[in-house]
């Protein structure tokens, strides 16, 4: 991997993670809120805290972290769709750290974000906002010119 291509990996990490833990604390209220205040179910308050997160990422990383500006649809159901991928293996893991291991739902919801943090980035940076894709497809057309 060459210098520059690190560089602007790291350019991007940097705001993602601080988008990451904005929505983290925003959806562990959330899920809180509901369960605690609201008696809501963790699953349940855990799916719609995702939603609340997942829309307010969407916009701020596309705008801060990959720096895509509002988005398009195409964008948007590339990244609602990782994200959903996301919500049942993390809402599996939650069910079975909870309901199997005793681990306080919590505890477990910030375990599944530091797991899920690199995952998440990678995922959406390839597949969401195709920037994978893109600075390959760009390579080709330098040696061209």
């Amino acid at each position: 991997m060459r210098i520059a291509t690190l560089k602007t990996h790291i350019r991007q990490l940097v705001p993602f993670c601080a988008v990451s833990l904005f929505c983290f604390a925003l959806g562990l209220g959330v899920l809180a809120g509901l369960h605690e205040l609201a008696g809501v179910h963790y699953l349940v308050a855990y799916v719609a805290s995702f939603v609340v997160t997942s829309s307010l990422g969407y916009l701020l990383n596309g705008r801060y972290t990959f720096r895509a500006g509002n988005g398009d649809p195409s964008g948007l159901a590339r990244y609602t769709s990782v994200n959903v991928c996301l919500l049942i293996v993390n809402g599996a893991a939650l069910r079975l750290l909870v309901e199997v291991f005793h681990v306080w739902y919590l505890a477990a919801t910030v375990l599944l974000a530091m797991l899920n943090t690199p995952v998440s980035f990678l995922a959406h940076r390839l597949v969401s906002y195709r920037l994978g894709l893109r600075s390959q497809q760009e390579i080709p057309r330098r040696k061209a010119a």
